[in-house]
């Protein structure tokens, strides 16, 4: 075989023999992509890359908890970034953890973070609230509560609340109360640094805690009372316990 014509064929798919079984790998990973029973075309809601709705991803579960993914997109797609929120199989997922170019981890969404603004606009999110960190795997301190490989939670009546870094978001502040389940909790830590990248994107991360139901809490609406101005305008209710029993 004549070495000239072998390396001109290698150099149809790359510069040597690597690059040509590199892209020979890609191409056929691509032309194959769809063909695979964890194959979906997921919604995309991100405030990092507004005009991109849908995009094509293979979705495998996670043994370790039911409510994780792991979401690899083709090869030749730009995959999201930390933040980014991703809709399949009727549920919204958040993507907190990436690895490799085109491999993402992603948890389910399982609450609304709603609130009223001064202006009366009603903001809804979507995000995870839980007493425990994202992926169910302990990877830092934060707020003086030590974490572990062996998951050890926040203390009772409080919660880790994980929601996309948006600019409404930003606007949330220390004593701002929120409604989850049948109790109100208000923010006493907030972390927009941890799961944020240089970019200004990613997730922000809320620690709440149980706090006095008041007259003018909307249960039916899912909106806590906030003054903003005076927050000791509002009337408690009484013989409501903010401490002890379960945090839902």
């Amino acid at each position: 075989m004549n070495f000239d014509k072998y390396k001109s064929r290698v150099k149809r798919n790359g510069e040597n023999v690597g690059d040509a079984y590199a892209n020979n790998t890609i191409a056929f990973i691509e032309a194959t992509f769809h063909a695979s029973p964890t194959f979906r075309v997921i919604g995309v809601s991100s405030t990092e890359m507004p005009l991109v709705v849908e995009m094509d991803a293979r979705v495998v579960g996670v043994e370790r908890m039911g409510s994780l993914r792991e979401i690899l997109f083709r090869p030749s797609d730009e995959s999201l970034n930390i933040g980014a929120k991703v809709i399949f199989d009727g549920e919204t997922w958040l993507i907190f953890d990436k690895f490799g170019a085109n491999r993402a981890l992603a948890e389910q969404c399982n609450r609304i973070l709603k609130w009223r603004e001064k202006d009366g606009t009603v903001i809804e999110l979507d995000c995870i609230a839980s007493a425990m960190d994202l992926g169910s795997k302990a990877k830092q301190s934060r707020n003086e509560i030590e974490w572990n490989k062996y998951d050890v939670r926040l203390p009772l009546g409080q919660l880790f609340v994980f929601a996309e870094l948006t600019d409404e978001t930003k606007r949330i502040n220390l004593s701002d109360r929120f409604v989850f389940g049948s109790k109100v909790y208000e923010v006493v830590g907030i972390d927009d640094t941890t799961g944020v990248g240089r970019n200004g994107f990613g997730v922000i991360q809320l620690v709440v805690k149980v706090t006095t139901i008041k007259e003018e809490d909307d249960f039916v609406n899912g909106i806590a009372f906030n003054t903003h101005d005076n927050n000791d305008s509002a009337t408690p209710v009484q013989d409501v316990p903010t401490k002890g029993g379960r945090i839902w």
